[in-house]
């Protein structure tokens, strides 16, 4: 696939929602253009976890029908993780199956879907794809890519209906975080309409036990969204899962209907594999506790102070949303990058927001050095040519 395949086809005002004959074009090219050379900034997730803590399952490496123990085994430890009854709990294919299976069930035709931008392309997508109609509220860089409560409440105010909200915490890109009041509020102005505040949280992994927020807390009406795919390096497993409010619980029979309709049952060695990760969480986490304290303080520094990009940097976690001074078309930037200087960041425009970059530092820290370095250096070097 070609860069130029997966590029957008064209762009509304400041490119803010960029229109393609395709529902995902980031994943396409996630897939083809995001790892093309040996300085990467593109991740946002761990590199791939040590496989020993498979060892685990011993001889339950099992093909029986997940349905038999490891889906409820699952569903289970996810329970006492979160908190929550069993009933409230359900086990899906990734975080982005929850965020389908939430869409299916609720983004339906004479719903209004309230979504945020930046954000990763299925915020924007599903609610579309699903009939529903669609308002986007801006986080702005000015404001820290803060999410105003009164814009969403203001924007589900718009029509009849249920009025939902779709968003993440942290927010990817930005790695931005709500806090409770701010949730709680949203989830309010959802109910106030009969909508339902869904939120994936898969990047709240990267923050602190003791600090983490977990959307489903904070409202009747809430769900979270989550996998070990991010903080942990155990995105091939596909599993993720779908945390209910308290005054959903009723809702889970007809969502486990829904994923019937698509795959059934997630498979059952991933599920397996879930579970002992499940008894391995301190040991899984490690691996980002090292990036944090080798990588991440570098990284800060770059981006506060390099006179190259405008950065608010996230307080947990290993992404942020600089914006590129003096430069709008951040796809262009991110093909020289790779061509001119050897280094992966993703282009903006994918988020809805062209002018920025997303970059990571989940790497080795010589990786990110010299990454940094080719990235500043590039930057400038794009803005030189294109100034002439």
């Amino acid at each position: 696939m070609s860069f130029d395949a997966a590029r957008p086809r064209s762009a509304s005002a400041g490119g803010a929602e960029p229109r393609t004959e395709l529902w995902f074009p980031y994943m396409f090219w996630a897939h083809t253009q995001s790892h093309r050379t040996s300085h990467t900034l593109s991740q946002s997730g761990m590199p791939p976890a040590d496989p020993g803590f498979l060892e685990a399952l011993g001889h339950a490496r099992d093909l029986d029908h997940p349905g038999m123990a490891a889906q409820p085994a699952l569903e289970a430890a996810l329970a006492e993780r979160f908190g929550v009854p069993r009933e409230r709990v359900l086990v899906t294919t990734g975080a982005t199956g929850g965020m389908y299976l939430a869409a299916s069930r609720w983004f339906r035709a004479g719903a209004r879907v309230v979504t945020e931008s930046p954000s990763y392309e299925p915020f924007r997508a599903l609610p579309r794809f699903f009939g529903a109609d669609l308002q986007v509220v801006e986080r702005r860089v000015e404001d820290g890519f803060a999410l105003d409560p009164e814009r969403v409440e203001a924007a589900l105010a718009r029509g009849t209906g249920p009025g939902h909200v779709f968003l993440s915490n942290p927010n990817n890109p930005s790695g931005t975080a709500l806090d409770r009041a701010t949730l709680a509020r949203l989830a309010r102005a959802a109910e106030r309409t009969g909508g339902v505040l869904v939120s994936c949280d898969i990047y709240m992994e990267y923050v602190p036990p003791a600090e983490a927020l977990w959307t489903h807390s904070v409202a009747p009406n809430a769900v979270t969204i989550g996998s070990f795919t991010k903080a942990y390096g155990l995105g091939a497993l596909r599993i993720g899962w779908m945390i209910l409010g308290a005054g959903l619980a009723q809702e889970r029979e007809r969502l486990v209907d829904l994923t019937y309709l698509t795959h059934i049952d997630p498979p059952t060695f991933s599920m397996r594999a879930a579970l002992a990760a499940c008894g391995r969480l301190p040991e899984l986490l490690a691996p980002l506790r090292r990036v944090t304290d080798a990588c991440r303080p570098a990284w800060e520094r770059f981006l506060r102070t390099a006179d190259l990009v405008q950065c608010n940097v996230p307080a947990h976690g290993i992404i942020a949303f600089p914006r590129v001074v003096g430069v709008e078309d951040t796809l262009a930037l991110a093909e020289y990058l790779v061509l001119e200087h050897g280094v992966d960041i993703v282009p903006g425009e994918y988020f809805g927001r062209a002018g920025h970059v997303r970059v990571g530092c989940g790497v080795e820290p010589q990786v990110l050095t010299e990454g940094l370095a080719r990235l500043e250096r590039g930057i400038r070097a794009f803005r030189a040519q294109n100034s002439r």
